[in-house]
């Protein structure tokens, strides 16, 4: 390799590594918010009154439907909601709880949430821990 080639190599990983670096979400900063758990002092800081509508405003992409169900029904599969490790029916047991009830509601993608409950979680799963 020459002296030129290895120059420009350098620059260019100089420049993935610099520009990578800017996408990186620290815990402090609004990206890192917007993707991790919402926790009980963002629920409080909210106006929202029931896990669903916290959800809907803080992580909206959470709420929306991932993959056709099956090639015979093209809908889109929406998150399968665990209540304290309780597997509920639908996204409308969000609606059953108060906000002031929540210690941290966390997602699940497909992957994750396959591996840890198994099939039938082609739309990831919104895991809710109340307070006690």
């Amino acid at each position: 390799m020459t002296t030129a080639s290895s120059a420009r190599l350098l620059v260019a990983l100089l420049l993935v590594v610099v520009g990578g670096a800017g996408c990186l979400a620290t815990s402090g900063s609004p990206a890192a918010s917007r993707t991790g758990p919402i926790t009980q002092e963002e629920a409080a800081g909210s106006s929202a009154r029931n896990a669903y509508d916290l959800v809907q405003n803080l992580r909206p992409q959470w709420l929306r439907g991932r993959g056709a169900q099956s090639i015979l029904n093209p809908r889109p599969v929406p998150p399968v909601v665990y209540i304290e490790g309780i597997r509920e029916s639908s996204l409308d047991a969000l609606r059953r709880l108060d906000v002031t009830s929540i210690l941290l509601i966390d997602y699940l993608g497909a992957a994750d949430a396959t591996t840890r409950y198994g099939t039938g979680h082609t739309g990831g799963a919104i895991l809710v821990s109340l307070r006690r």
